[in-house]
């Protein structure tokens, strides 16, 4: 319930024991003769944005998890991240070798395959209630004759 605070709780004296609390607030606030008051703002701006594309994305993972199922968002996630790889190796020109490529082919055939399975697996119960819904159709159908029946007969 209390993640963050606690993650608060935690972190942040580790940090200031490992010297990043310190080295984060001079990169944040400088010593006034070695930044100017613009960099400081553009600083600050950059880390607001930060922050709230990170929050934007939070909400879109909770609201892809709340109305479709974990693995379409764990679908979405990966595609993302194999479409920053490609962007990476064009963009940057970075090289992978053979072994790498099948690596992200295996990642993202596995996901594919699961998504696939669930598919299938979704649509043989959706044909197997239809089969169940429909036999006890047929014998509501029949039992209303036999009703019928028995009436005209007294």
């Amino acid at each position: 319930l209390y993640i963050n605070l606690y993650a608060t709780l935690v972190l942040l004296p580790a940090s200031y024991y490992a010297g990043q609390f310190q080295n984060g607030m001079r990169m944040l606030f400088p010593p006034s003769s070695t930044d100017t008051s613009s960099s400081i703002e553009n600083k600050s701006s950059l880390l607001v944005q930060l922050n709230l594309s990170a929050s934007l994305g939070q909400v879109f993972i909770f609201l892809t998890i709340h109305h479709f199922s974990p693995l379409i968002c764990t679908t979405i996630t990966t595609t993302r991240k194999f479409f920053t790889i490609l962007l990476s190796v064009y963009k940057f020109g970075h090289v992978l070798d053979v072994w790498q490529w099948g690596s992200v082919g295996l990642v993202f055939g596995g996901l594919y395959l699961e998504i696939a399975a669930k598919l299938f697996e979704g649509r043989e119960k959706n044909s197997k209630t239809n089969a169940i819904a429909m036999n006890e159709s047929t014998s509501r159908v029949v039992e209303s004759q036999r009703v019928l029946k028995k009436k005209k007969e007294l």
